[in-house]
């Protein structure tokens, strides 16, 4: 986590920091990235870094945790479901609102898939809870609905989890790629929400109660 020296600084130049550091390691692998061309780019001395970080790989891990809590607070402002909606309107709501944070943040988004996919060197305390607690999300998400009737209960909550995430996180890079080329601001277009219907019919039909 970083220094008081960095939390000293002046916001902008805090920010600004930020802003180079995430680039580096969104566009590159965490040993490929560079920190010379961090602080090249940043106009400050190589020293100046070890003043703010303890090294690369506490830097990486600050920045994947403001990548985690910039994307969660935007999701958690958006319009939530009714309360009392099932499962799979739960699922559609996070689908849509993942999505959304991803365009809005994507070096964020593309920063921490290249965490939660690549083998690294080192698995940090914090990276790790993070990862737990969205698995604990999910799985809990998981065993309610089947307490309530509304998933299938011979279905084991881990492996629904483990697969209902790997949709989510590649859901954003698709729509992407289907999309992108649209005029308009393609998050907003119909066929965009007939995605995520479809998705969650999908998802309805295998792991709902038969």
């Amino acid at each position: 986590m970083p220094k008081q020296t960095f939390l000293n600084l002046p916001e902008e130049k805090r920010q600004a920091f930020i802003a180079i550091a995430l680039d580096e390691f969104a566009n590159s692998d965490y040993n490929s990235a560079s920190v010379s061309k961090i602080v090249e780019k940043a106009g400050i001395a190589k020293g100046s870094l070890y003043q703010y970080f303890e090294d690369k790989q506490d830097l990486f891990l600050y920045l994947l945790d403001v990548s985690n809590r910039e994307m969660m607070s935007y999701i958690q402002g958006s319009a939530l479901p009714d309360p009392g909606a099932g499962f799979f309107e739960t699922l559609r709501w996070q689908m849509s609102a993942t999505v959304e944070a991803s365009l809005k943040y994507p070096l964020h988004s593309k920063l921490a898939r290249r965490a939660y996919s690549t083998p690294l060197p080192f698995r940090d305390e914090v990276f790790e809870k993070a990862k737990l607690l969205r698995e604990e999300h999910f799985q809990g998400l998981v065993a309610q609905a089947q307490s309530s009737g509304q998933l299938d209960p011979e279905l084991d909550p881990a492996v629904v989890s483990f697969m209902v995430q790997g949709l989510m996180n590649d859901l954003g890079p698709f729509l992407q790629a289907k999309f992108g080329d649209s005029e308009v601001e393609w998050i907003e277009l119909p066929e965009v929400n007939q995605v995520f219907d479809q998705v969650v019919e999908v998802l309805r039909s295998g792991l709902g109660v038969k």
